[in-house]
């Protein structure tokens, strides 16, 4: 394509740039809304509990089982957990960020499934939850009301019928939690003294209760067989209970006398909450909160204003006196920061379009870079929609740097055009044609090196590596777009709207001439002085560099600056032991206070809950909700002086220490604000070695500078009642020591014995002791347990009490014991420096056995701190290269680089003086500054060396340029420093970040405007000198052997530098083609059924089989099959292949330590000659991936990944729909085993019948024979179809992967219940649905990346090779013996007898016939669902035809037999009535069998199972 194509086809460009903007557009619509990409690590949560158990017992019996099967989870970060006296446990697993969610959390489900045969049967029966931890909560929920009737319990409970469930089918919702919530219960308040007085026990309560309230099923009247019925009646009885007074008529027991004891005697029954451990309410007033939390990558605005919706629908249903609140609303927070970026982005593009066209001074001219710069703006969020980003807080930052850079190309292009317009006096057309050509290949080379710049720091990894990425490929896009805008559409606009400039300018634009004028002419002298004193300089450079490491280590860090984000929490903390009565009162008095403060909207507070602890009742938490930021732009009222507030207000709270603390920077990513870090007992460290040095290390931590409000979450010694049981009198009573544990745990704890039913929910049923009876420790007198002989013996006889202290909680990080401690940095000091001190303490006053780690934002800090240094080692090494190439130098790119550092010092100064701290937003801002940076410098050092390059002096060349540069240079960085400015001045939401950002990028660019721009002339010079000056004879003073690097010249290594760079920005090069699904034609309809939307994929298996046998027993099968485990293993080996091409795409870095002594001695003489050489070598080698040769291998080792995947998916179906058949057929056989043996009684009884007739003479001898002969034919049935059972359990136990075992049964067969249909679905989603259809498509794309290889197997391969280290002859100089040796190989395949073409047929071939096996896989997938429609149809009319025959058979039967006895027919018809009757009721017995199993088939033939 030639130069001035688009300027001759303005169309042609009009359209690729409305092209950009309409795909902007759609991705600006598209894209999802939130505050911080998907950066949080994910989380998975394990919930157990054990009641009545204490913190030691869950950590011993629950805990550390669990926690062995988790340790090791692949991906995962760290794991903490937390027992508590309430018998809860806890246990979070923070995975790596590149961890997927859903395979983390069914990966620990597996590990937890194996833990369970060691937990004890309670954990098991109270069920243990394992979900994923959303990572933000989006909004709180609040329902209220004024009228006393609507207590906290009706509230919680209202909000969880009603609301709950309707607001987790919203889409983007992923959690809804009742906060502090009290859902029904059925109490049993027991009174024990009247217990003991009748001679019970509270477990003589328990079962009474397991006996009376249970679902049952009670049969029918009518049942088959049976003769001379006409209806058939279900049998319903009473079943679960459900009211009180249904608990209160409970029998507990009959006496002889007659008299009865129901539970209302014994206890006070109350429907009530199930647990009072904790409060919910909002601003002081009881209310039922609802946590709501997003999926990751919804669009928070939309999902919040979905919810908005919802409830404004759900409240029209809602009793009088009942409203509604959202207190807390993320969306608020992220919309005004999104709105306040927006702000920024329209304040910074006005202001570079402003000085834009006071550069220009003129309209037309800075109308161009005004078109052009919303285009690339624009279009760069269509290219985010398809990097799968959102629009959140860093992208949208990033675009606001983009602006300063993407004006730069548009600038240059019209400043260049104009200047040949004046200069030449040529038509606009003309002079656009010659600044093109010129022009281009500057433009490319540019974006290349910011491309350079901003690319290499995506790839780093962790979170740090996330909010890179999210910068650096915005702005590397937007760059992109613009450099395709310059060389398009804006040649196009200057050869349409540029005209020669006539007459004089406007008095405004004359003054700025003036000014640039004087300034170029102080700039040019004091250019001159500079060359002139190049020690000063250098002097001065050095100070420089020395400075700016001095800054970056005395400079605080952190990671991310903290925000306002509109609310904060308070943690108060009460005495250990303190009762929840206690803790309200502290609670409601810090609410009154919080509701005084002009700033605070509202108060929610959880009382007897701690963030960190869980469950307690001595904690509080209260969050802090402000008024919106409007309202709170006066004095006193930002997050920051309102919490100061607090922390005054509780210096008047001598009975309880408060916690104030932010919320975490990045929701999701820690508990709170603030520092996390863990104390551990390692080693041989024992729980008092704990709590010694969390002692210690608290007294010194509240004398560190560094810290404040510094906690920790260890509840050491809470008090205790020590019960010791004599178990030596128990055992002489003959009183089991479980009985005197379950009584005091039903007395004093809360005991869940079973459920019942209400609102069509399901509620539990508790046994408390009432409140009088478990005040004291006096109360164990009144609580009996009976002995061998009867009697009843109060627990006081069987042990003694004492007060005692111990743990409230035991929290395990890594499962080591451990003491969480929170702490915030100070006023004046960073986070970095506050964990340095943390550090310190723990080195200096600790001992050895007691280890320290992060948890939460600063485990990620610390992971992400010392990364400065390597990213911009990274950038410098990237810009060196690609300007060594651009130059063809190794040489002349150092001018550029060296001066660089001035912009890194501006940028350090900078944020010193504004007291700022490093932190990723400044370390992405020193990236950006470095490329503007560099850019600059290039338009100067690029002009100078075509000026040497012509023979001009170095100086003269360097003068010049930097004159002619001076305009433009100043036009471009003074356009990029204001549009910095709305960034520096930003206030609002989000503020804190754009400060951080903005405020090194503002002042570095103001030194590498002022300074910078006359250091890179000075080290141009310099270089150039230095060049000359260079002689390869002084080089050979420190190596003798140099004859070889004498013929060395950097110039030849051109071609490999230029390949390399070309390769690292362009390597999207991919020849072949790219696969497309075939055409599979497929029927509108399946078997001519009508078809919807709906499918089996929304039926899970456990759901279709409801027996919980059956349930187990697939359960096993898809954990212990053989068959499964080898998919898995599969599975794991396609997973290491592909790595193996994959690893191809990157260089291979070797490294070589060398020895050898070669001794000679030709000739046989005496005078032998040794040749020693030692050598110590890199070695670097990488095959360039130019046309896609790599990638095409890659491509199809992850299809046949994939295809293991499928197969497993598939097996999986296989094996569900096989241990389901086999179930099915075995419960088939015992039904027919159950007809044959009452068949065969019914024979035996024939006989006898038939021998007495025979003896009084009423039949002959032969009607005797014949029912023998019936007798032994049936007798012959049994042996079969035991040899048939038993067959078929080792059937089942083979799929089971276990050894042939009996199978328990659960269900009859009758009682087995299946749909009487299942949604076939769209013919489309079956191919989706269908494992071996998407197994079969993964195996024609692995045939079609094989054609790709082969086919790239045609062109050369490229493979660049470096070996660098030292080589000598002599140990005495290996130092300074340098060895080098650059390899650019080219193999291009030229004969080989046709090898490689035939490569090609043979791999198109294999790719043909795997098009035909997709689709025969297809066509006989949906013959085996027509098939399986079909039978299931018929199945279901042969079902129906069998019942008849059966009835009929059975009525025959009855005829028969009464005819035979009044002696109107002989026996051998009963005989054959008996016979149609047995085959009737096999027949029917197969038939339902076979409906069964067609259902089954069915499901396995759509794709359900998996």
């Amino acid at each position: 394509m030639r130069a001035g194509f688009f300027i001759d086809r303005p169309v042609f460009s009009t359209v690729i740039s409305v092209l950009i903007v309409l795909v902007g557009l759609i991705g600006l619509i598209s894209l999802p809304i939130e505050q911080y990409p998907q950066i949080t690590p994910p989380v998975v949560k394990v919930s157990a509990s054990y009641p009545g158990a204490n913190a030691l017992t869950v950590s011993q019996a629950v805990a550390t089982p669990i926690e062995q099967e988790l340790n090791g989870t692949p991906g995962m970060i760290y794991m903490q957990s937390n027992c508590s006296n309430s018998g809860n446990l806890t246990i979070t697993v923070t995975f790596d960020v590149s961890s997927d969610p859903d395979l983390a959390a069914v990966e620990i489900q597996n590990r937890v499934k194996l833990a369970e045969s060691r937990l004890p049967a309670e954990v098991i029966q109270n069920g243990i939850s394992i979900e994923k931890q959303s990572p933000s909560q989006l909004m709180t929920l609040t329902l209220m009301s004024d009228d006393p009737k609507f207590d906290e319990i009706y509230l919680s409970n209202f909000a969880t019928i009603n609301v709950l469930d309707v607001i987790r089918r919203i889409p983007g919702v992923g959690r809804v939690s009742n906060v502090g919530s009290r859902y029904y219960g059925m109490q049993i308040w027991v009174y024990p003294d009247r217990l003991a007085t009748m001679g019970l026990t509270v477990k003589d309560l328990q079962d009474a209760l397991k006996d009376q309230n249970r679902e049952s099923a009670a049969g029918e009247f009518g049942k088959q067989p049976i003769l001379n019925v006409d209806v058939t009646l279900p049998v319903t009885a009473s079943g679960r209970l459900s009211t009180v007074e249904e608990f209160e008529n409970i029998v507990i027991r009959a006496n002889s006398d007659g008299s009865i004891v129901r539970m209302r005697d014994v206890a006070r029954v109350s429907l009530e909450a199930s647990s009072y451990n904790t409060e919910s309410g909002i601003n002081g007033k009881n209310a039922a909160i609802l946590a709501i939390y997003m999926l990751p990558g919804a669009n928070a605005l939309e999902v919040a204003e979905n919810v908005r919706n919802v409830m404004e629908e759900v409240s029209k249903n809602f009793p009088e006196g009942l409203e509604y609140n959202f207190p807390f609303d993320m969306t608020e927070y992220i919309s005004q920061s999104v709105h306040e970026v927006y702000k920024t982005l329209f304040e910074a593009l006005f202001l570079v379009i402003l000085v834009v066209f006071l550069s220009l001074q003129n309209w037309r001219a800075a109308l161009i870079p005004t078109i052009a710069v919303p285009i690339s703006l624009i279009g760069t969020f269509g290219f985010m929609l398809i990097m799968g980003f959102s629009l959140n807080t860093l992208t949208l930052l990033g675009l606001v740097l983009a602006i300063g850079i993407v004006v730069d190309d548009a600038i240059v292009v019209v400043e260049n055009v104009e200047r040949i317009i004046n200069e030449e006096n040529v038509s606009p057309r003309e002079a656009t044609h010659r600044a093109m050509k010129e022009l281009t290949g500057a433009l490319i080379a540019t974006s290349m090196v910011l491309a350079a710049v901003f690319v290499p720091v995506s790839f780093l990894s962790g979170i740090t590596g996330q909010l890179y990425r999210q910068f650096s490929i915005t702005i590397a896009v937007s760059v992109i777009l613009s450099t395709v805008v310059a060389l398009t559409l804006s040649p196009a606009l200057c050869a349409i709207l540029l005209r020669p400039t006539h007459g004089e300018k406007n008095i405004v634009f004359r003054k700025i001439n003036e000014w640039l004028e004087k300034g170029n002419h102080k700039y040019t002298g004091l250019l001159r002085k500079v060359i002139q004193q190049p020690r000063r300089i250098l002097a001065g450079f050095g100070m420089a560099i020395v400075v700016i490491f001095v800054l970056n280590r005395i400079l605080p860090t952190s990671f991310i600056p903290e925000e306002d984000q509109g609310f904060f929490t308070v943690e108060l903390e009460l005495p250990e032991g303190a009762t929840l009565e206690r803790t309200r009162t502290v609670t409601n008095r810090m609410i009154d206070f919080l509701k005084a403060q002009p700033a605070v909207a509202y108060v929610q507070n959880v009382t007897g809950s701690s963030s960190r602890l869980g469950t307690t009742q001595n904690r509080s938490t209260l969050t802090v909700i402000l008024k919106p930021w409007e309202e709170r732009k006066g004095g006193d009222m930002g997050v920051a002086d309102v919490m100061e507030a607090v922390r005054k207000e509780l210096y008047y709270y001598p009975e309880a220490k408060g916690y104030v603390n932010r919320p975490p920077v990045i929701p999701g990513l820690g508990e709170s604000g603030g520092l996390e870090m863990q104390l551990e007992a390692r080693g041989e460290a024992t729980w008092d070695d704990l709590v010694q040095a969390t002692d210690t290390f608290l007294y010194y931590a509240k004398q560190a500078p560094e810290l404040q409000n510094i906690s920790s979450a260890l509840q050491a010694e809470i008090p205790q009642i020590y019960f010791d049981v004599d178990r030596d009198r128990a055992k002489f009573l003959g009183i089991p020591v479980a009985d005197i544990f379950s009584t005091m745990k039903a007395y004093l704890g809360s005991v869940y014995v079973n459920d019942f039913n209400m609102f069509n929910r399901i509620y539990r049923v508790y046994i408390q002791a009432e409140a009088p009876y478990r005040a004291n420790k006096e109360s164990l007198g009144l609580f009996f347990v009976r002995a061998k002989n009867g009697s009843m013996v109060p627990l006081t006889a069987l042990g003694t009490t004492k007060y005692t202290t111990g743990p409230g909680t035991i929290k395990r990080f890594n499962m080591f014991s451990t003491a969480p401690i929170n702490a915030v940095a100070a006023s004046g000091y960073s986070t970095g420096d506050a964990m340095a001190a943390m550090e310190r303490i723990v080195q200096q006053h600790l001992p050895e056995n007691i280890a320290l780690e992060w948890s939460g934002l600063s485990y990620q800090e610390k992971q992400a701190g010392g990364q400065t240094g390597m990213i911009l080692a990274l950038v410098f090494l990237f810009v060196f290269l690609f300007l060594a190439a651009q130059y063809e130098s190794w040489i002349v790119p150092i001018a550029v680089l060296l001066s660089l550092p001035i912009a890194a010092l501006g940028a350090y100064l900078g944020i010193w003086v504004t007291g700022l701290e490093n932190d990723v937003y400044f370390q992405i801002g020193l990236v950006t500054l470095i490329g503007l940076a560099a850019k600059n410098a290039i338009l100067i050092v690029e002009f100078a060396k075509v000026q040497v390059d012509k023979g001009i002096d170095a100086i003269q060349a360097a003068v010049h340029a930097a004159q002619m540069r001076f305009r433009p240079i100043l036009m471009t960085s003074l356009a990029f420093i204001l549009g910095m400015l709305p960034m520096v001045l930003a206030s609002g939401p989000g503020s804190a970040s754009r400060h951080s950002i903005g405020t090194g990028i503002f002042f570095g660019m103001l030194v590498a405007t002022s300074i910078g721009i006359v250091m890179v002339p000075f080290f141009f010079v310099l270089i150039y000198k230095i060049k000359k000056g260079i002689r390869m004879d002084k080089v050979s003073r420190y190596r003798p052997n140099m004859d070889k690097l004498k013929n060395i010249r950097p110039k030849k290594y051109l071609p490999f530098i230029l390949i390399m760079a070309f390769v690292f920005a362009f390597s999207s090069c991919k020849l072949g083609k790219e696969y497309a699904r075939p055409d599979l034609n497929l029927p509108e309809t399946i078997d001519g059924v009508t078809t919807d939307t709906a499918s089996v994929s929304t039926i899970p298996w456990q759901s279709l089989y409801q027996d919980t046998v059956l349930q187990h027993l697939i359960e096993q099968a898809l954990e212990n099959n053989k068959d499964m485990k080898i998919a898995a293993a599969k599975i794991k080996e396609m997973m290491a292949a592909k790595r193996i091409n994959f690893s191809r795409l990157f260089p291979s870095l070797g490294a070589t330590l060398h020895g050898d002594t070669e001794v000679t001695n030709y000739g046989g003489s005496d005078n032998r000659s040794a040749d020693p050489e030692f050598g110590a070598k890199l070695n670097l080698r990488w095959e360039l991936d130019l046309w896609g040769n790599i990638r095409w291998a890659n491509e199809a080792d992850i299809a046949a990944y994939m295809q293991s995947i499928e197969a497993q998916r598939a097996l999986k179906l296989t094996i569900i729909a096989g241990v389901a058949a086999g179930y099915y057929e075995l419960c088939a056989l015992d039904e027919e085993l159950s007809i044959v043996r009452q068949t065969l009684d019914a024979r035996r009884e024939g006989v006898r019948l038939a021998k007495l007739r025979y003896e009084g003479g009423l039949t002959s001898e032969t009607a005797y024979n014949q029912a023998l002969v019936e007798l032994a034919r049936t007798e012959t049935l049994i042996p079969d179809l035991e040899r048939q059972i038993q067959i078929k359990e080792s059937d089942l136990s083979l799929l089971l992967g276990d050894y042939s075992h009996p199978i328990r049964r659960g269900r009859i067969l009758s009682e087995q219940h299946l749909p009487d249909a299942l949604p076939a679905g769209l013919p489309s989603s079956l191919v989706e649905r269908r494992p071996d259809i998407r197994q079969a498509e993964m195996a024609l794309k692995e045939a079609n990346a094989q054609v790709g290889v082969a086919y790239t197997d045609l062109f050369p391969k490229i493979s660049l090779t470096g070996i660098f280290g030292l080589e000598s002859n002599e140990l005495g100089n290996f130092l300074k013996s340098p060895y080098w040796n650059p390899i650019a190989d080219l193999t291009q395949p030229l004969f080989a007898m046709g090898r490689n073409k035939a490569r090609l047929k043979v791999a198109r071939a294999q790719y043909e016939q795997a098009v035909y096996g997709y689709e025969k896989t297809v066509i006989e997938a949906f013959k085996e669902v027509n098939d399986a429609i079909v039978s299931v149809r018929k199945a279901k009319e042969v079902r129906q035809s069998q019942a008849k025959l059966e009835v009929a058979a059975r009525k025959y039967l009855e005829l028969a037999q009464l005819q035979y006895i009044n002696g109107v027919t002989n026996y051998m018809d009963v005989l054959d009535a008996q016979r149609e009757f047995l085959s009737a009721q096999i027949g029917l017995n197969s038939a339902v069998c076979n409906e069964l199993l067609s259902i089954v088939y069915l499901y396995r033939a759509l794709g359900g199972g998996y």
